[in-house]
């Protein structure tokens, strides 16, 4: 018998979607707007290697687990924020049906981790706006011999007016990609 290579269904799976341009993602914010991806970037994303692919693979594959003991309906919870003709889409990972105030993200890792990062905290300060949410936490889901847990790594506050420059700042991005976009046509 051969071994059967899955890595080109895998690639298949993971690739990344074309870009619409006035379309962002809430997960790609915080590197878009800290300078980590630029507009050329942006437009053209670099292919994934196998490992980042692997890596996300099990990620979506602890989510749906997740979701699975959750209950879900009230998970993936999708919304679109309209700014001066841009989008910004956001996939709340859980929004507590006992408690109204609060969203969950969901954060997985190879690695535990003792606290939120700030993209993680970025993401989910977005999402409090735009889901008009008090707090949002950030979890960790946790699986070892003992069972299965979220860990709390932090929590975040809604803050509009802050929403309100991170927008200013998307914005100033996205003209910055229309520049780009229009050079290349022309």
């Amino acid at each position: 018998m051969n071994d059967i290579n899955l890595t080109p269904k895998l690639q298949q799976k993971m690739s990344s979607r074309p870009r619409v341009r006035g379309r962002y993602n809430a997960s790609e914010m915080y590197f878009i707007i800290n300078g980590s991806t630029t507009p050329e970037q942006w437009l053209n994303p670099s292919e994934k290697k196998v490992k980042e692919m692997l890596t996300m693979w099990d990620g979506i594959g602890t989510h749906n687990q997740i979701q699975d003991l959750l209950g879900k309906d009230h998970c993936e919870m999708k919304k679109e924020w309209v700014y001066k003709g841009i989008i910004l889409v956001g996939k709340v990972d859980f929004m507590p049906p006992n408690s109204p105030d609060d969203l969950w993200e969901i954060k997985s890792s190879e690695r535990k981790m003792t606290t939120a990062k700030p993209w993680h905290e970025y993401q989910a300060k977005l999402y409090c706006t735009m889901f008009n949410k008090k707090r949002g936490l950030i979890y960790q889901p946790v699986k070892n011999s003992e069972g299965v847990y979220l860990k709390h790594l932090g929590t975040v506050e809604k803050s509009d007016g802050w929403f309100e420059i991170e927008m200013i700042k998307l914005f100033e991005f996205h003209e910055k990609v229309e520049r780009l976009w229009n050079s290349k046509i022309n």
